[in-house]
């Protein structure tokens, strides 16, 4: 991949992780993206373990909802402008 399709790719990312409430961003992010486990997260938030996996369930599910929203838009834009994806 170029140099801007991944620059697009981290704004995408960034747009999604956005629109996440603080601590459900916080947990996917340390999760997904730095890999740390939930015993990890649990102590270094200092919430339970099942505190981490329900926000992490909860953030995976709104982190779906606006990837194919954001991807829907993006089709759109790009058949409007006469491009195709």
């Amino acid at each position: 991949a170029s140099e801007a399709e991944k620059n697009q790719g981290l704004a995408f990312l960034e747009a999604i992780l956005d629109e996440l409430p603080l601590e459900q961003r916080a947990v996917f992010t340390l999760f997904e993206l730095e890999a740390m486990t939930g015993d990890q997260i649990a102590e270094m938030l200092e919430v339970p373990l099942g505190t981490v996996y329900s926000r992490l369930r909860i953030a995976r599910e709104a982190f779906r909802r606006s990837l194919g929203r954001l991807q829907a838009r993006d089709r759109f834009l790009a058949a409007a402008a006469g491009g195709t994806r």
